[in-house]
């Protein structure tokens, strides 16, 4: 009996984890049409499976569920931001980044894009103060593991620009942009105005 409940519960995770990828990519297809209600509502339900598992004492310690909720809170915190609603974003890339911490720790690569996608929505927020440390964090942590003209350093530079000049520090801005041309290749397609910042990933 017992071996026949491990099986069970196995191909109950297999299940649980089947739905989380179906409705992950169907808010990937959904944000790619700028349809963010619907990406929205599939975020969600990842997010409510993944902590549903995780939830479950065999797999309350599962590193990688706890990576993959990780992702699908991001995402989730991604299309709050796209659709204004600030507070519920900061909620979500909060608790993504408090899971990355927990399993990278605060130096580590994976954790970047959550101190930069918090800040962002600091900055959208006005609350500047909280958003340059973590703009700031993020840049160490990607100079620390990419070096210092790496072209992963873009992003986070160009939020941190966007900030400066909106606190008219003009200096500080003159610099950081330079340092952004010298490392910023040649645009593949001039004509293409549609090279965003991708916020999301598709999930591994």
């Amino acid at each position: 009996m017992a071996e026949e409940t491990s099986t069970a519960t196995e191909l109950d995770l297999e299940k649980e984890l089947a739905d989380w990828l179906s409705v992950s990519e169907q808010g990937h297809a959904a944000f790619g049409r700028r349809k963010l209600v619907p990406a929205e509502l599939k975020f969600k339900d990842a997010v409510a499976i993944l902590e549903k598992v995780c939830s479950e004492p065999a797999y309350k310690n599962d590193e990688d569920l706890k990576a993959k909720l990780g992702k699908s809170l991001n995402n989730l915190g991604a299309v709050y931001h796209a659709q204004g609603k600030f507070g519920l974003a900061e909620e979500a890339y909060q608790k993504s980044l408090d899971l990355k911490i927990q399993l990278f720790g605060e130096e580590h690569f994976e954790t970047a894009p959550c101190f930069q996608n918090l800040a962002a929505v600091h900055s959208a927020r006005a609350q500047f103060d909280k958003a340059e440390p973590l703009y700031l964090k993020a840049i160490a942590i990607k100079e620390k593991t990419y070096g210092d003209n790496s072209e992963e350093l873009l992003t986070p530079l160009k939020n941190l620009l966007m900030l400066f000049q909106k606190m008219e520090r003009k200096e500080e801005a003159e610099m950081l942009e330079a340092r952004i041309k010298s490392i910023e290749p040649p645009p593949a397609n001039p004509g293409d105005i549609w090279q965003s910042v991708q916020l999301i990933k598709k999930e591994q």
